[in-house]
């Protein structure tokens, strides 16, 4: 039976800004996204019959109707006219509820293994039309790289990615439920805006020193996470040139100029209790790799 192999990257959030409510009841959004090097791997393949079975290495991971590669099958199968059995593996490396899209990279993984197993030749704007219908942070984790991201997710400006820099990510024990998190922001009455268009002129010069200082996320203070503004301030202490919560949570990343800074960050990180990783920004999306 044919097998594919598909590599795909979480993502943080440079600045997250909410424009307003859409009459449709969505939240209008304004983001500046990076993918980074924290990978799930899906191994996809062809089996007997119509079934689609889903299988983790993380045993928290709901599997069956409920994973959203189930729902990304299903979705690209009614998109397609056809459909066929499927099995996949999903090697699960970015984390549950921390806000970097690891569900909607593992949909975009399973909708673009699908489009190499069928060989259906979907371009990457239809994969994003299919992929919005499962989640808002699908199409960004199909087009990876740096982008500005608007509307419910599905208006994405590609940006030249970050060529340099290093990233530290701490995960504490506890995750967000990102719907709880946007009901919470709308009963805020004080939100401090990200100023996206002078993040997003910090991207193009790669300027990380400007850019550290424009992190933004009207989200954070929504999240109500003690451990937030405590992982904050140690990275900001261990030298971090800006350090955020991406996403709904709970994860916060800083953003450093070199390697070594980085790591003695995650040295000073030790006695939070956070599950703390070194990444670096990557220029891509989902993409078969075998």
């Amino acid at each position: 039976m044919a097998t594919v192999t598909v590599l795909a990257p979480g993502k943080v959030n440079l600045t997250l800004d909410i424009l307003g409510v859409l009459p449709n009841g969505y939240h209008e959004m304004e983001m500046l996204m990076h993918a980074v090097s924290l990978e799930n791997t899906l191994t996809l393949t062809e089996i007997e019959g119509d079934e689609i079975l889903v299988s983790c290495s993380d045993p928290a991971v709901p599997l069956g109707e409920k994973n959203l590669v189930y729902k990304a099958a299903k979705a690209f199968f009614a998109h397609c006219g056809k459909s066929i059995g499927v099995s996949v593996h999903i090697e699960k490396r970015v984390p549950m509820e921390a806000g970097m899209a690891g569900g909607s990279a593992d949909a975009a993984g399973m909708l673009v293994g699908l489009d190499r197993l069928m060989g259906t030749g979907f371009s990457l704007e239809e994969l994003c039309g299919i992929g919005v219908k499962i989640g808002a942070d699908v199409p960004f984790c199909l087009v990876g790289g740096a982008a500005l991201v608007k509307g419910i997710g599905e208006k994405i400006t590609p940006l030249s990615p970050l060529r340099d820099g290093w990233l530290v990510a701490a995960k504490p024990s506890v995750g967000v439920k990102t719907a709880g998190c946007f009901a919470r922001y709308d009963a805020l009455t004080e939100v401090v805006h990200p100023d996206t268009a002078a993040a997003k002129s910090a991207i193009e010069r790669q300027d990380l020193t400007a850019l550290g200082s424009l992190l933004e996320n009207v989200l954070e203070k929504a999240a109500d996470l003690p451990s937030t503004e405590a992982l904050r301030k140690a990275m900001l202490s261990a030298g971090a040139l800006g350090a955020r919560m991406t996403g709904s949570g709970s994860v916060v990343f800083s953003l450093f100029e070199d390697k070594a800074s980085a790591e003695k960050c995650i040295e000073a990180l030790s006695s939070l209790k956070a599950a703390t990783y070194l990444l670096r920004f990557v220029p891509y999306g989902a993409h078969v790799i075998g």
